[in-house]
């Protein structure tokens, strides 16, 4: 391994010099998928006009050709997470997509139904009550008094608050 003047490694490819966090992406592209290869325009070779992204992702189909599956400017993690994205025989997007919002959905039924049995709770313990004001505590911790003859709870005993 050598590091050159711009600070990376490198690493000697049979005469071609490859930077390693290059080679550390092509070789985790070939372990998400054995179909999957990096390929490099080289701006050096005879003839080349670099028009398009230097760097592209190709799969190797069933009869032997390659197809493109992907472009790239830099060749660094977003690549992988690109191929993720992309992949629809490994995961199903939609389908991720309906787990979680059933998740956030499931915890919002759940929030609210706990919310009910507290507030279901509180309505029977102040129901068989038999004095004439009844105390609790709120989910701020303030203590609040309902009263028998008054309309208007007492928030922490009527002291005066600046929170």
């Amino acid at each position: 391994m050598v590091i050159l003047d711009d600070g990376k490694n490198y690493l000697d490819m049979g005469g071609v010099w490859v930077e390693t966090d290059a080679l550390r992406i092509a070789q985790a592209v070939k372990d998400y998928d054995d179909n999957l290869e990096v390929i490099c325009l080289d701006p050096d070779a005879p003839g080349v006009k670099i028009t398009s992204s230097p760097f592209m992702v190709i799969q190797r189909m069933p009869n032997g050709t390659y197809q493109k599956v992907l472009e790239a400017w830099e060749l660094d993690d977003r690549i992988l997470q690109r191929i993720w994205a992309a992949d629809q025989q490994k995961n199903d997007q939609l389908d991720t997509l309906e787990k979680w919002e059933k998740a956030i959905k499931d915890g919002q039924e759940k929030r609210y139904r706990e919310t009910l049995d507290e507030a279901n709770e509180l309505s029977l313990d102040i129901l068989a009550s038999k004095a004439s004001g009844y105390s609790f505590r709120n989910k701020i911790g303030d203590k609040v008094k309902l009263h028998e003859d008054q309309p208007i709870p007492t928030l922490n005993d009527g002291k005066k608050s600046f929170s």
